[in-house]
This record gives C-alpha cells, sequence and structure tokens, in this order.
C-alpha cells in the first residue's frame, strides 16, 4: 500500500523566525507551506489544497482579520489557529467569531500547538475545544470597575499566562464577550453602586463557574452570601497577582514574592503609571534610581522604564478599544505628549499603529 498523503499546513506570519521555527516543529509529520503576508495566503488558499492554516493577526497590507474575513464570507471549511502576538480577551474573541478554531499567544508552548495542530486535524469539529482549551487557551481575568492602571499593570505581568480584560461597570461585565469565558472575575466593590450586593449576586449568577475576587472598602452590606475571596481596598497590583495566581496556578509574575522595595514599586505604578517617571519615583520610595532600576529589573525581568512604557501603551489599547478616544486625548491620559508620541510607542511595543489597531480589533456582529 501506498503512503498516508500528509497534510498540508499554510503558515502565515511576516515574522521570518516563526516560520522557521514552525518548520522546525512541523516539517517532519507535514508538508508546511508559507506565506509572509495574507495576500500571499489568500493566493496559495486559492492555488492548492491546504488542510490547516496557522495565521498571524497583525501583517502589513492584507492582515491576518482580512483573511479570517474573506474566508468566513466563502464559507470556506479549512480551519485556522491564530498565532498571535496580540493578547488581550477582544481580540481573541473577534479571531474566534471570524472562524478560528482556537487563539494561541506568542510566546507559545511548541509541544502544546503540536499538540493542538494534531487534534484540530484528526478531531471532528463537534470534538475539538475544551480538552485543548484546558491544555493551551491561557485563563481569562476579567476585571470590574478597577482602575486602568492596576489592570495595565496585572496585564503587563500576567501576559504569558493569562488575558486580562476590564470592564467600567456590571452592565459592560455582563454585556462583555470576554465574560463568558473568564475564569476568574476581580470586582471592585465600591463600583457596583447602592444595590452592589444584588449587582454582584448577578454575576455569580452569570458566571457560576468563575473564581470570584472582591476588592472590599467596606462599604458594601451582604458581600457573605456570595462566595469569593477578599481583599481590603484600594486594590494593589501585587494582591491581585497573589489572589489570581491562588486561583488559576499561574507561574513566574503571578507566584513571585517581590521584595518589600519591588512590590511598593508595583503598587505605586498601578496607582500612578500616567504621571511616573524613574525619578519621581525613586523620589516617593526613598531609593536612588540606579538601585531601584536594577532591582526591578532582577526581579521582574524587565528594565523600569520598559515596564511604565508598557503600561502605557496597554492602558492605552483599552482606551482605543473600549472607551473610543481620540489618540490626543489617550496619548494625554496615559501620560505622553502628543498623539505622535503615542504612535511612536504604541508601534514599538505592540507591532501596529494605534488607529490601525482600533480599526482592525473590532468585535464583529
Amino acid at each position: 500500500m501506498g503512503a498516508r498523503a500528509r497534510a498540508t499546513i499554510l503558515v502565515v506570519d511576516d515574522d521570518p523566525g516563526i516560520r522557521d521555527v514552525l518548520h522546525l516543529m512541523l516539517d517532519d509529520e507535514y508538508e508546511v507551506v508559507e506565506a509572509a503576508d495574507g495576500a500571499q495566503a489568500l493566493a496559495t488558499l486559492a492555488s492548492r489544497k491546504i488542510n490547516l492554516i496557522v495565521l498571524d493577526l497583525v501583517m502589513a497590507g492584507v492582515d491576518g482579520f482580512a483573511v479570517l474575513e474573506q474566508r468566513r464570507a466563502e464559507d470556506k471549511a479549512v480551519p485556522f489557529i491564530v498565532l498571535s502576538a496580540l493578547d488581550t480577551a477582544s481580540t481573541a474573541a473577534t479571531a474566534m467569531r471570524l472562524g478560528a478554531v482556537d487563539y494561541v499567544t506568542k510566546p507559545f508552548d511548541e509541544e502544546a500547538l503540536r499538540c493542538l495542530i494534531g487534534e484540530t486535524l484528526t478531531s471532528p469539529a463537534g470534538q475539538r475545544g475544551l480538552a485543548r482549551a484546558q491544555r493551551i487557551r491561557k485563563p481569562v481575568v476579567l476585571f470590574v470597575g478597577l482602575d486602568l492602571g492596576v489592570y495595565a499593570s496585572v496585564t503587563v505581568l500576567l501576559r504569558r499566562q493569562c488575558l486580562v480584560a476590564r470592564a467600567e461597570n456590571v452592565f459592560d461585565a455582563l454585556t462583555s464577550p470576554s465574560t463568558l469565558s473568564a475564569s476568574v472575575l476581580v470586582v471592585d466593590l465600591a463600583s457596583l453602586g447602592p444595590r452592589g450586593a444584588e449587582a454582584l449576586a448577578g454575576l455569580r449568577a452569570h458566571l457560576p463557574h468563575a473564581e470570584f475576587v472582591a476588592i472590599d472598602t467596606g462599604s458594601l452590606h451582604g458581600i457573605a452570601s456570595v462566595p469569593c475571596t477578599v481583599l481590603e481596598g484600594p486594590a494593589r497590583v501585587t494582591d491581585l497577582l497573589a489572589a489570581i495566581h491562588g486561583h488559576v496556578g499561574t507561574s513566574g509574575a503571578a507566584a513571585h514574592h517581590y521584595s518589600s522595595r519591588v512590590a511598593s514599586v508595583l503598587d505605586h505604578l498601578g496607582a500612578h503609571f500616567a504621571e511616573a517617571s524613574v525619578r519621581r519615583l525613586s523620589r516617593a520610595l526613598g531609593a536612588s534610581t540606579d538601585h531601584l532600576s536594577a532591582l526591578f529589573r532582577e526581579e521582574v525581568g524587565l528594565p523600569l522604564k520598559v515596564y511604565m512604557t508598557e503600561l502605557r501603551v496597554e492602558a492605552a489599547k483599552w482606551l482605543l478599544l473600549e472607551a473610543g478616544e481620540k489618540l490626543e486625548t489617550v496619548a494625554a491620559c496615559v501620560g505622553l505628549h502628543d498623539a505622535s508620541h503615542l504612535s511612536k510607542l504604541f508601534k514599538q511595543h505592540a507591532g501596529i499603529r494605534p488607529g490601525a489597531y482600533r480599526r482592525r480589533v473590532v468585535l464583529t456582529p
């Protein structure tokens, strides 16, 4: 009998390093063809039989979203796995709504991705998902009513372990596409209003399997009726990292026991990221800039200045997508000089201009 035909996988990514890694991972088992952008991908799909596509989202010209949209319009059955550096819950929801069978964020676990590809190729569509979701998808942590700086801090510190989303209030939380997939819900009780206990019970009914963490300032009665972990307010980044680790078993940042000095840096920036600088931070904490920067890099794994910039970029992402603010307003809100400064930093850290990011990362009805 002849040898069984190998499945053909199309790898679409503008980073040649990623394409090389996927070749090394998959060439022994599959025929791997590649495309450097969405236009090449669509041309390849039109000219030959492809069994599965591994697709990046952010590429120049025709991006991954456009490929997903066109293939959905054509009602093609070839499965897509999105492999992207965009790690927001709303982006993942968009990709899934456009027909992706799964969403994997970079950097990725090679063995887990290899298993996911094998299962996608061999399992009936109705049986896909649950087992691999438990193995490869990141847990979703949803913040309700917490400050933007706290959200941005946890997003940066847990980006390898979790997807973090933020809702301003209960209504937004109940209508957010991230809510139903939330593993952990973190609620600032002060944001729930005079009927807070009732709102909290409603969230619990809506998410019966999620773990709840409540930030309590002592103003809400009736909280004891809703099972949750209670943290004393105001919300502090280090407390949240420990609570999230306790619920989803994350490694790295969430499980790290920071020194008191670095913990103070993380908590201070969670509350004051927009106006912060290394010099102001060192004065506020009574430490030299060199010592503080060296200690932070050693414990967190990022230069302090880079971390502060990434907080601003994550906050800007939320303001662009969820608040719909103009670029000039977003720049001012995150402590940058102007829209040009925001655009430069955003492109450097997110790989895409803020205007393009807002146009592409939207929820499709």
